[in-house]
């Protein structure tokens, strides 16, 4: 059986990286963008993705837009939004 692929795209270095190896301790294959761009070509070139965690802002877009993205191209992988941005109202 294949192992489930997350790729994980967070423009905060430090944090994608400890994500990543969470996730891996877990069994999971990961995959770091750390871009909307790199992002982009992953999903394009990739087959094997199952599951996709996007930071909400980046430095070239947003989580939304890559989710909007995707669901244009018709990939229609899980997609889970994160953020650490934090806002008071």
């Amino acid at each position: 059986m294949d192992k489930t692929t997350i790729i994980v795209v967070e423009d905060n270095i430090v944090y994608c990286e400890f994500v990543c190896n969470m996730l891996a301790r877990e069994g999971y294959r990961t995959v770091k963008a750390y871009h909307l761009s790199t992002a982009k070509k992953h999903l394009q070139q990739a087959t094997d993705n199952d599951i996709v965690v996007a930071d909400l802002r980046l430095p070239d877009g947003n989580g939304i837009d890559l989710l909007r993205w995707m669901r244009k191209e018709g990939k229609m992988q899980p997609f889970i939004i994160m953020t650490d941005y934090a806002s008071a109202r």
